[in-house]
């Protein structure tokens, strides 16, 4: 199965996508290679997400200093 095409909204829709998807995917895995599999997904997106919340939080910081 081809990685799924996601909507710039990314609703339920996409949701289901991705977990039709990975459903697909680990069905061929084993436990340790699932937890694998999580665990490094969940380290990109919180390398993202702290990114994000480092810059969201300089902008408050320095809008309260006016």
């Amino acid at each position: 199965m081809d990685t799924p095409d996601m909507s710039n909204r990314f609703d339920a829709e996409d949701i289901r996508k991705l977990r039709e998807y990975n459903s697909l995917r680990h069905s061929k895995m084993s436990h340790k290679e699932i937890l694998d599999d999580i665990r490094q997904g969940a380290e990109s997106f919180m390398a993202e997400f702290s990114c994000c919340v480092a810059e969201k939080q300089a902008v408050y910081d320095a809008s309260k200093k006016k």
